[in-house]
């Protein structure tokens, strides 16, 4: 990941996106673990909101990965299918992991 790069596309300082990616970080941690929870128990409503959260949040940042494999999920949930997408909600939490270590290894 290049913090310096995803700053400047976003119009931010590298202090100022680091910042933001910071409280990203931290919110989206609870989101995943809400969509996988309402997966299991087959809450579309509530899988719908967190996929979509961290889909928006995602695109506003830039992280392009992140943000393409939440919009497969929502899109998923919004054509009335939660079915199968554990899969798909895990390979997101990995990319979501890498983000996380690699961010902790900048500094």
């Amino acid at each position: 990941m290049e913090i310096k790069e995803l700053a400047e596309n976003v119009g931010l300082n590298v202090e100022e996106f680091s910042e933001i990616l910071e409280i990203y970080i931290e919110t989206t941690k609870p989101h995943l673990e809400e969509l996988q929870a309402a997966l299991q128990v087959g809450d579309a409503q509530k899988a719908h909101e967190k996929a979509h959260s961290i889909k928006g949040a995602s695109g506003n940042l830039g992280l392009n990965e992140l943000y393409d494999l939440a919009r497969e999920i929502d899109d998923s949930i919004c054509e009335n299918s939660i079915d199968g997408l554990e899969d798909s909600v895990q390979v997101l939490c990995e990319k979501y992991d890498t983000l996380v270590e690699e961010f902790e290894n900048i500094g």
